[in-house]
């Protein structure tokens, strides 16, 4: 499956939001096949974090706790980094997850919001 990084990004945060969402009962079999997504989008995501702070740590400033940040008031920097960034998410990238059927997601009492976001690995 061939997706723009930002894709797969928010396709990571919707899968740990169903992990971490104790009111679902999820079949063992579709938690399984999650969790394994998540470990495939790992690298990927990992990778881009790094690139992230190292391109905070090369526009930002720190302030007086030592923290990095880019200012707001510091445009030309904010768009470097923007940039740099918007570059980034908006890159292709082929993770192989092979689909859910539809019926098996709809199964697991998922919220609609989460739904949306696991929409693109549904059988279509």
């Amino acid at each position: 499956m061939t997706k723009k990084l930002i894709e797969f990004i928010r396709l990571n945060q919707t899968i740990k939001t169903i992990i971490d969402d104790k009111s679902l009962s999820l079949e063992p079999l579709f938690q399984f096949r999650l969790l394994g997504i998540l470990k495939k989008l790992e690298p990927h995501i990992t990778n881009f974090e790094i690139i992230r702070n190292e391109k905070i740590r090369e526009y930002g400033t720190a302030s007086e706790d030592g923290a990095l940040s880019i200012p707001a008031s510091d445009t030309e920097a904010m768009e470097k980094f923007n940039a740099a960034i918007s570059q980034m998410l908006d890159g292709e990238i082929t993770v192989d997850i092979e689909p859910f059927a539809a019926a098996d997601v709809f199964a697991q009492g998922i919220n609609a919001e989460c739904l949306l976001g696991l929409y693109e690995i549904m059988e279509q």
